[in-house]
């Protein structure tokens, strides 16, 4: 716990991760008879800290995906992979392997990679059709870490650049950071955004859920992130 404050930087939900991938060793250690020593099982991991993380709305989205990357290819199918994800909900592992087989019926059919029991089926819409259209039903490849490191530089090109707050906590500290919009960026934006979109628009959270493949609600409402703009829409829709 020292070591990952003091030395690695790293915040609350950093640290809840890391202890539990610690426990989950020591636990397979024991199991396997390589140590005895089960004093770990008592150590409780730090609670988790809710963060400040960006949800796009549907005219941010609309405008990415409208922009002309065509002499950037390869700007242009990142952009691509991020705006099918912000229209159709799936984790990135899932619609980063999209191909033909798994369409049917004008519906996206595929296993959930997180729990692999769950059968997900998503309609396609517009956007996301048409972006199917586009690759031959084949979407473009890529791993996790390049995307995260390209989709910053689509949110760059453009000018996605105001300053953002960030609250972290470590240990008992709240602190808050400063970054740029585009540097928040990263493949999970695009479901958290699917999921706040559809939200803002009244679609009920179990409709939500079944496209998402979310059994928790809690875990589910960890991913809405009303902008400004939406508390004031809705402030204003409510006392006219």
């Amino acid at each position: 716990m020292k070591y990952c404050i003091e030395v690695k930087d790293h915040s609350a939900n950093t640290i809840h991760r890391d202890v539990g991938m610690l426990k989950t060793f020591l636990y397979w250690a024991l199991n396997n008879k390589y140590t005895y020593n089960n004093d770990f099982i008592q150590f409780k991991k730090p609670p988790k800290f809710r963060t400040d993380e960006i949800a796009l709305n549907y005219q941010q989205v609309e405008q990415i995906y409208n922009h002309d990357f065509s002499k950037n290819k390869k700007l242009e199918r990142v952009r691509d992979l991020f705006v099918f994800g912000c229209t159709s909900g799936m984790r990135f592992g899932n619609y980063s392997a999209i191909s033909r087989e798994d369409i049917q019926d004008g519906f996206i059919r595929v296993i959930d990679l997180k729990s692999k029991s769950k059968s997900l089926a998503i309609p396609l819409n517009s956007i996301s059709k048409a972006i199917l259209e586009k690759y031959d039903y084949e979407l473009p490849r890529i791993s996790n870490q390049k995307m995260n490191e390209y989709i910053k530089d689509v949110f760059k090109e453009l000018e996605f650049t105001e300053d953002i707050k960030k609250t972290m906590k470590y240990g008992d500290e709240l602190v808050e950071k400063t970054s740029k919009f585009w540097e928040r960026i990263s493949s999970h934006t695009a479901r958290r955004s699917f999921i706040t979109i559809m939200k803002n628009n009244r679609v009920p959270d179990k409709v939500i859920m079944s496209y998402t493949g979310h059994t928790s609600l809690e875990v589910f409402n960890t991913y809405y992130r009303p902008s400004e703009e939406d508390k004031i829409n809705y402030m204003n829709e409510v006392f006219k």
